[in-house]
């Protein structure tokens, strides 16, 4: 009998555990721009999962560790500005829509459950419509009272500078050409 009672208290404690688990909300940003240039120009820049660099000022270096560019299942290891480094995934690649996302695996993360997406459309008139979008919590989604650089403020305002200055980079390298 004491055994049930024990097991009973113990499934309940369980059970009601999960009431009471704190959850960080899940935010969302988006960032568009129109470039003055095809699309298809515009992708090929964007869908080179390791040029980075190229038109992301916070990124210095950028290597594909494991798979190939451009293929889903490929990881690349991007290093920060500040020396940081951080490994992505390839986790969705079409360039039929031209369109790709990809996550967080490891390194020095900014945000968890990241998942950004880019893709690029048609704007007429020889134009290109680039979208970046993102959803995401905070590193410190599991309480109520996050450390400080751990809140949900953090990552919301770093990743809506990096993508604003990101596409504003992007536009301009490729619009003087220098993609």
């Amino acid at each position: 009998m004491k055994l049930v009672k024990g097991l009973l208290l113990m499934v309940l404690g369980v059970s009601t555990g999960s009431l009471f688990a704190v959850e960080a909300p899940e935010m969302n940003i988006e960032h568009s721009i129109v470039i003055n240039a095809p699309p298809e120009v515009v992708w090929d820049v964007v869908s080179d999962f390791n040029g980075l660099p190229r038109w992301l000022s916070t990124i210095t270096a950028s290597r594909i560790v494991l798979g190939k560019n451009r293929e889903v299942g490929a990881i690349r290891e991007l290093t920060r500005a500040n020396g940081t480094k951080v490994q992505e995934k390839l986790i969705a690649y079409e360039p039929w829509n031209m369109s790709l996302g990809y996550t967080y695996i490891g390194g020095q993360v900014g945000a968890t459950d990241y998942f950004p997406t880019i893709t690029v459309s048609d704007a007429g008139n020889g134009k290109s419509k680039v979208v970046w979008k993102a959803r995401f919590k905070r590193v410190a989604y599991w309480t109520d009272d996050p450390p400080a650089g751990q809140d949900d403020a953090t990552p919301l305002n770093v990743l809506n500078k990096v993508y604003a200055m990101g596409l504003e980079n992007l536009k301009k390298i490729i619009e003087e050409g220098q993609q």
